[in-house]
């Protein structure tokens, strides 16, 4: 069977949540699996639904169907010609570094008594100024469900989970990260991110935060059937699995927007999966101070970051809790997302997803790096000339051409002292920076080789740079390396002019080739053109005496003509001319 464990989660964070699961007990007892078929077309979909022990569920949109079989049957169906292939059931688990603590069972107090630290942190209030809440964007909650609160506004839901039919949650996982996207600006209690958005609650994490990917499965098939604009996934799963992987590129592909956490194993840990997906927005936590969370999952994948310790949002008892983890930094994202799509009604995901990158701040190294992505979300005014400089300063960080720099220095300069200007600039002394380590090192590499490709290579380099002293002195570098190799050229052709052997010749040519274009190169060639002239009449000579000893052997055939002839045809190169004159003097029989 196809296992895909390519991540290791905490077996103690699953195995939790499963101790009492059906699915595991089974397994242990060896007498039915449950997987995951992919099949190819209709004959395929049949072969599974037929040869299964129980057929779980059928997705509309996934071209697989979730099923329990016994080992035979599961071989078998593996060898199938229209089955595509088989994975296993993998664990999932809610993506919180801590249980959420209750905080207030009240819905009656003023909004002002709860801190919001991470609400005011990214500037929402800036977007609420122009109207934008998140209106009419559906957002798909996969998680433990949403429960009645006063503050949410739940549009509809389902429930992937096996014991009950209701989306209501009977964890508080789910409820949490609703109220982060979307409680109602009611003067009471907190504010959510995007109020005006549409929360649909998809049940597929029961009442221990657990659940499995058949069910997330679901969850990404009844968004994709919904018409969800942006799934929200706080959660992660046991493994990397092809079938998952497929599932988020579909609906990414649909233009859904899906949010992941990267998890919480902390100490450099890289993101899990779903998050580490390239279709899905990898979100990682931070405090209070701008810091990387010390839980939070760090690595390549992560896109941007976003508050996730001490966040107070609703509970599943119509009160408050508070929780920490990329549970809670997912949906800061997700609710970001809702807000740029109702000010960019017309973008698609990807662009949304690109614009996502302007409203940031930039922490950590400039640009993109392993901890925050591109930056903690932060809502803001977008002029034009602040757009244009991003994207400016995007394009260089990109191409590292000197003409991009100059655009994006162009670009950055008319902006208001602020500190956008101050990161933009940031990132493009840090493109500088690596132009010069670049162009240093292919120096270097120049001065050890002598030749002509690491030369160019290196004055390429060196001409993306500005202007000053680092290029001024990279550039007496390269042409000292030039220096050496014009003097070389010059030794070797005087040689090859004052002894034209074949080897003379040939390492006068070589070293006139690490030569660039110009006088120099082509009065050396001239030179060596003439030498190799002069080479090739005076073997010419040896060519027409060595045939002319070869007739005389032929016609005297005498032992001293013959020998003679032998003698002056071994002189001469291998060659079609040299082999038919040993023939001829092969062919002689003396007198």
């Amino acid at each position: 069977m196809k296992k895909l464990w390519k991540i290791a989660v905490s077996a103690a964070m699953f195995v939790g949540f499963f101790a009492n699961s059906p699915r595991i007990q089974a397994e242990s007892n060896k007498q039915e699996n449950e997987v995951i078929v992919v099949y190819k077309n209709t004959s395929g979909k049949e072969t599974v639904i037929e040869q299964a022990d129980t057929v779980e569920h059928v997705y509309r949109h996934i071209p697989a169907a979730a099923v329990t079989a016994d080992d035979k049957t599961v071989r078998e169906l593996e060898h199938d010609p229209d089955v595509l292939y088989v994975e296993d059931n993998l664990l999932v688990a809610a993506a919180d570094s801590t249980a959420l603590k209750a905080f207030s069972s009240s819905t009656a107090q003023n909004a002002s008594a709860f801190s919001q630290w991470n609400i005011k942190l990214i500037q929402a209030a800036l977007a609420w100024n122009k109207g934008l809440t998140g209106k009419q964007v559906k957002i798909a909650v996969i998680d433990s469900g949403i429960s009645p609160h006063e503050e949410l506004s739940i549009a509809g839901g389902a429930s992937m989970v096996g014991y009950t039919a209701s989306y209501r949650d009977d964890n508080g996982h789910g409820t949490h990260v609703a109220g982060i996207i979307g409680a109602k600006h009611n003067g009471r209690g907190i504010d959510g991110i995007a109020p005006g958005a549409q929360l649909y609650a998809v049940k597929a994490l029961d009442r221990n935060g657990a659940g499995d990917l058949k069910g997330i499965l679901q969850g990404i098939d009844w968004s994709i059937q919904h018409g969800i604009d942006i799934i929200n996934m706080s959660l992660v799963v046991s493994g990397d699995s092809q079938v998952l992987h497929d599932a988020v590129d579909k609906a990414y592909k649909r233009g859904i927007i899906l949010v992941g956490a990267s998890g919480n194993a902390g100490n450099g840990k890289s993101v899990y999966y779903p998050a580490a997906y390239s279709s899905v927005i990898a979100v990682s936590a931070t405090n209070e101070k701008n810091q990387i969370a010390s839980f939070s999952n760090t690595g390549s994948a992560v896109e941007f970051s976003a508050p996730g310790t001490s966040i107070i949002s609703t509970s599943s008892d119509r009160g408050y809790a508070i929780g920490s983890g990329t549970s809670q930094a997912t949906p800061h994202v997700t609710g970001m997302f809702a807000l740029l799509k109702q000010l960019y009604p017309t973008a698609s995901n990807a662009e949304l997803r690109k614009k996502m990158q302007f409203y940031t701040s930039d922490l950590g190294a400039p640009g993109r790096d392993h901890l925050f992505g591109y930056g903690l979300i932060r809502f803001k005014e977008i002029t034009q000339p602040l757009e244009k400089a991003q994207k400016a300063v995007g394009q260089a960080e990109k191409t590292k051409k000197k003409a991009d720099i100059q655009t994006a220095q162009k670009a950055i300069e008319p902006l208001p002292a602020d500190a956008d200007k101050t990161a933009l600039k940031k990132r493009l002394n840090t493109v500088k920076e690596q132009l010069k380590k670049t162009a240093e090192s292919k120096v270097k590499l120049a001065e050890k080789q002598k030749k002509k490709t690491n030369a160019d290579s290196a004055q390429k380099a060196v001409n993306e740079l500005d202007s000053g002293t680092f290029k001024t002195n990279l550039q007496k570098r390269i042409n000292a390396v030039r220096s050496s190799l014009l003097k070389t050229a010059k030794q070797a052709v005087a040689k090859a002019e004052k002894a034209a052997t074949d080897s003379n010749l040939g390492k006068a040519q070589k070293a006139i080739n690490e030569l660039p274009a110009g006088k120099d190169k082509s009065n050396l060639q001239k030179r060596l053109n003439t030498a190799k002239k002069q080479a090739a009449a005076a073997y010419n000579k040896k060519v027409s005496a060595a045939k002319a000893k070869v007739k005389t052997a032929e016609q005297k055939r005498t032992k001293k003509t013959k020998s003679a002839a032998q003698s002056a045809v071994g002189k001469l190169k291998a060659s079609a001319e040299k082999t038919k004159l040993q023939k001829r003097i092969n062919a002689i029989k003396l007198k």
